[in-house]
């Protein structure tokens, strides 16, 4: 019952911290919005779609570390020291995912066109981990 509080709060915190990225960026520096409204051929629905990927993609993250928490862990960067997932791991996890969600903004602040691709990259990421995660219950 934990870990659906975990995945149900990183779901929800999720939408808040795409936000709280985009009132960070100090004021000298255009939104991802207000670049690709200034390149006409950009459609502003590109960058949307591109946020509202990033939601299945931390949801299915936590779904994950759900799904293997306290279980044998194949990946020895996230097992501890006794091979098995826990909140290490789900730090290392979530760390990565911070990261490549950062890189990803960046990105697509710099270039507007950029946000179709990672839309595609996140959703794909999102259902290959969601599988994952549905492996990880079926084996419990």
């Amino acid at each position: 019952m934990r870990n659906f509080r975990v995945l149900a709060l990183m779901t929800l915190l999720a939408p808040i911290a795409l936000r709280a990225a985009d009132l960070a960026i100090p004021s000298a520096y255009p939104s991802i919005a207000q670049a690709a409204a200034a390149d006409h051929s950009i459609p502003t629905s590109a960058v949307r779609s591109w946020k509202i990927s990033l939601i299945p993609l931390v949801a299915s993250q936590g779904l994950d570390a759900s799904s293997s928490w306290g279980m044998r862990e194949l990946n020895p960067v996230l097992a501890d020291r006794n091979g098995a997932f826990s909140g290490k791991a789900a730090g290392v996890k979530f760390g990565a995912v911070g990261v490549f969600i950062g890189i990803e903004y960046l990105v697509v602040r710099k270039y507007p066109r950029s946000a179709r691709v990672f839309a595609k990259m996140n959703w794909a990421g999102a259902i290959l981990t969601t599988g994952f995660a549905v492996h990880n219950y079926a084996i419990r």
